[in-house]
């Protein structure tokens, strides 16, 4: 840290001690929040030459004004809690003919004090953070220096800031004048520009030299500047130059060079393919362009400087693009079971010793067939036409088919018949269906994959006598529609649309029925990591029983006029999807 100081002998002087008071003191005491946090005090002095000793005392900031009190205005204590910086509160007073101002801090700080003319500013702020997102965001880089002068000229301070910094400087003519400053521990950059503003002044860079001049004359000498370049233009030979593109097509490089030229690239909501930047005009107002699209060439012809802005647009523009791997894999898993218990049975009777006022049967067809036999032209006796299950009393035997079966017959006195038959069933099933589209494509362009059938059924246009009918298609289809997108650090941006769609159970019609399953999303996926995207769970719990009223009810008997069935039925449905962004060596050895 660089520490000058400039200290006058004191001249007798006739003014008077009124006079000098006057000319020295404190006018006004202001706080205010800086763009980044800091809490700045703002000190007014009645002249440039008022004393001011700036010391840390631990956790405050005391300012001492030597031999001048601070007004009774301003002897109070302005609390800046709520402004969320580092500055706690300020109580200005007096002590021994002294004007004392003390700044509190809230925690740990930095602070940096500076004086341009007759304005003291001491600014605290919290420190700076070790990371790379703080070290980007400082705006002052430079070492460090205390500057502590009254009535100096301005040019004697951009000397004193060249031999720190060994930057080059060169300062205009015009630059005069003579500046009081106070700096304490600041950035020499940032005690540059605290000198050029002050004195409406810039500067501008070049190299290691910095060019110094009123801010007027700059904007003048870069509109002379800007005009003789525009001169040499118009000037300028034309010359034509032979650009052939590798991936680029050349009918697109040829758009963006004429959209530059009609100002549309400038506009903020325009884009080039969907990614280009805004640029300004790459064609003079002498120059032209065509693109050859059998050779994917594009020719220019223009001066020397605007051809070399065009080939360097191109060598940025013209690289082969990334290309991604996407697998789906979809899988339908499911679990069946079903269980089902049932019986039949059935009494026939004519009647004892035949007598017909008695029949017994399991519908009136039975009872009509028992009542009038047919005569057995063969054997000469009486046959009934019995069928089922107009038979069967009860009739509630298992439906599922393959069920187990037994039967139980009882015949007596050739006049009546008892016939019972228990059914049972219980079935377990297991299923799973892995389907895995994959796809590659080129970055941010869209792809799609489909594998599938389509499924024939009948329709008719028109109504009535004049329907014609016709035949028409359904798809049942496997299809990965994705568009991916490559961000800067290495992820995967997709547009995802995934189907799976099968034939399912006809309709009670005979209609066609399509079970679908799909999904349409974004998502944002590291390379080669394997994401869910969605699912499906389907349970379906059925119990369910059909008896006969009251006797499917009674003790243990009930079981004879009862059929019972329970289903326990599960599907599920997962998506995962994996991204891999393909090496480009070994895209082109293959």
């Amino acid at each position: 840290i660089l520490k000058i100081n400039s200290a006058r002998p004191a001249i007798a002087s006739p003014v008077s001690a009124t006079a000098r008071q006057v000319q020295q003191g404190v006018s006004n005491i202001g706080f205010q929040r800086g763009n980044q946090g800091e809490g700045l005090v703002v000190i007014d002095l009645l002249g440039s030459n008022t004393p001011v000793d700036v010391q840390q005392q631990g956790s405050k900031i005391v300012v001492r004004t030597m031999g001048n009190k601070i007004p009774t205005h301003l002897a109070r204590r302005l609390n800046t809690n709520d402004f969320a910086t580092p500055v706690a509160s300020i109580d200005a007073y007096n002590d021994k003919g002294n004007g004392v101002i003390t700044i509190q801090s809230a925690g740990s700080y930095e602070y940096m004090a500076y004086q341009a003319e007759n304005k003291l500013t001491i600014s605290l702020k919290r420190p700076e953070e070790k990371s790379p997102l703080k070290a980007k965001s400082q705006t002052y880089t430079g070492n460090k220096i205390s500057l502590d002068f009254q009535d100096i000229e301005v040019r004697r301070v951009l000397q004193l800031l060249a031999d720190f910094t060994n930057i080059n400087m060169v300062a205009a003519d015009t630059v005069q004048g003579n500046i009081t400053l106070r700096l304490k521990d600041v950035p020499w950059d940032q005690a540059l520009d605290i000198v050029l503003k002050t004195k409406n002044l810039d500067k501008r860079r070049n190299g290691n030299v910095i060019w110094i001049a009123p801010v007027a004359e700059l904007i003048k000498a870069e509109e002379e500047e800007a005009k003789a370049i525009a001169q040499s233009v118009k000037l300028a030979p034309i010359q034509s130059e032979y650009i052939k593109l590798s991936y680029a097509k050349a009918a697109d490089i040829l758009k963006l060079i004429e959209d530059s030229r009609d100002g549309k690239a400038g506009a903020s909501n325009r884009t080039a393919n969907s990614d280009s930047l805004a640029l300004e005009s790459l064609l003079s107002p002498r120059g032209s362009a065509v693109a050859d699209v059998r050779t994917n060439t594009l020719i220019v012809n223009d001066t020397a400087q605007n051809i070399d802005k065009i080939r360097k647009m191109v060598d940025l523009l013209d690289v082969s693009v990334k290309q991604v791997m996407i697998e789906a894999r979809i899988v339908r898993a499911s679990t069946d079971f079903t269980k089902e218990m049932g019986v039949k049975w059935g009494i026939l009777s004519q009647g004892i010793t035949r007598n017909n006022d008695l029949l017994v049967g399991g519908s009136d067809t039975t009872l009509w067939n028992l009542r009038e036999p047919k005569k057995d032209s063969e054997t000469g006796g009486w046959k009934y036409e019995i069928e089922r299950p107009d038979n069967l009393n009860v009739d509630l035997g298992a439906v599922t088919p393959g069920a187990s079966r037994i039967a139980f017959g009882l015949i007596s006195l050739s006049d009546f018949m008892l016939d019972l038959e228990l059914s049972a069933v219980q079935a377990d099933g297991f299923g799973e269906v892995i389907s895995t589209p994959k796809v590659m494509t080129a970055d941010k362009q869209p792809a799609k994959i489909e594998s599938g059938t389509k499924i024939p059924y009948a329709s008719s246009t028109g109504g009535g006598a004049n329907a014609v009918p016709k035949t028409e298609f359904i798809d049942a289809t496997l299809s990965l529609d994705v568009t991916p997108s490559i961000t800067p650090d290495g992820k995967v941006m997709m547009k995802l649309n995934i189907a799976k769609d099968a034939p399912g159970a006809p309709t009670p019609t005979g209609q066609l029925t399509i079970s679908k399953n799909s999904i349409d999303t974004n998502v944002l996926v590291d390379n080669g990591e394997t994401v869910v995207l969605g699912g499906i769970f389907e349970q379906e719990n059925l119990s369910s029983q059909i008896k006969v009223p009251f006797l499917g009810d009674l003790p243990y008997v009930g079981r004879l006029f009862r059929r019972d069935l329970k289903t326990d039925n599960k599907r599920e449905l997962l998506i995962f999807v994996t991204p891999r962004i393909v090496n480009d060596t070994l895209t082109r050895n293959h």
